[in-house]
């Protein structure tokens, strides 16, 4: 297992907005073969309208708001989604072909929290038609068992299974743990994660992680075993099957080639991603 310092808080400016996002990027510390199969994820605090309507093809895109955000996020897309992201609700975009998408806070100048996380599509599925998924908060299943509070946002965790549907089998939970509380997680030779902590402190793999950092998780056994310390923790588990596969960004899309990457970009800037009115337009 290696133990990771998130990359520090940093400020993102943008060209259409005062505005700023602080973004404290797991994909900074980490390298991309242990992020794989996810390409970014990025736990956020927004106060403004940044993200303006922009093109996304050749991967799956969600936001987390976490359930202590003070507000969530208003979604649309131009494939006519116009909705809510609550806080403790997920909201993920199969952008495969490709998709035009806009996020911004119901209420601007109050934080909003949570993650921002691109999942990779194998090669033969950058093509698929693209399609929204989401989880009212209300909808996430959870279980509160000896002291650890479970939320299974995508994928599954012994009995429980998430509703969302991705092209790529993924896991994403998030786990409060009491002082003192042990959480066990099935985990498979197959798997490759990593654990954020986002507050307290916890011990996984005879190593102590602090809010801020990130341990990646190597593959044995059959299980995962994170034991809090004394001022509890929480903590949010990303795993999945490594898809070990060439890939190209090309700023907002993703391909298996530069040529792809170069086929979708000139697709968007045609408008073949559809329309779009933003926010920021009335």
């Amino acid at each position: 297992m290696t133990l990771k310092s998130l990359s520090a808080v940093r400020d993102v400016p943008t060209s259409r907005f005062d505005e700023r996002l602080s973004s404290r990027e797991v994909h900074h510390a980490l390298p991309e073969q242990e992020l794989d199969p996810f390409l970014v994820v990025s736990l956020f605090e927004m106060r403004g309208p940044v993200f303006p309507p922009h093109p996304h093809a050749g991967f799956s895109v969600a936001t987390y708001i976490l359930p202590e955000s003070p507000v969530g996020f208003i979604n649309q897309d131009s494939l006519g989604t116009r909705n809510e992201i609550q806080p403790g609700g997920l909201h993920a975009t199969v952008a495969g072909a490709g998709v035009l998408h806009e996020e911004q806070p119901i209420a601007s100048g109050q934080p909003v929290l949570g993650y921002q996380i691109w999942i990779d599509h194998e090669n033969a599925q950058r093509q698929l038609p693209p399609r929204p998924e989401t989880l009212e908060a209300t909808h996430v299943p959870m279980s509160r068992d000896a002291g650890v509070t479970k939320r299974v946002l995508i994928g599954d965790s012994g009995a429980l299974r998430s509703p969302i549907n991705l092209p790529t089998a993924v896991r994403l939970l998030d786990v409060e743990l009491a002082p003192g509380a042990t959480w066990i997680e099935p985990f498979s030779a197959a798997n490759r994660g990593f654990l954020v902590a986002v507050s307290g402190a916890f011990t996984v793999g005879g190593q102590t992680v602090h809010a801020g950092q990130v341990a990646t998780l190597a593959a044995s056994g059959t299980e995962l075993r994170v034991e809090a310390g004394s001022p509890g923790a929480r903590v949010t588990l990303f795993a999945g099957t490594p898809l070990n596969q060439p890939r190209v960004f090309g700023g907002p899309v993703v391909g298996a080639t530069k040529a792809e990457v170069q086929l979708m970009l000139q697709a968007a800037n045609a408008g073949r991603f559809g329309r779009l009115r933003p926010f920021a337009a009335g």
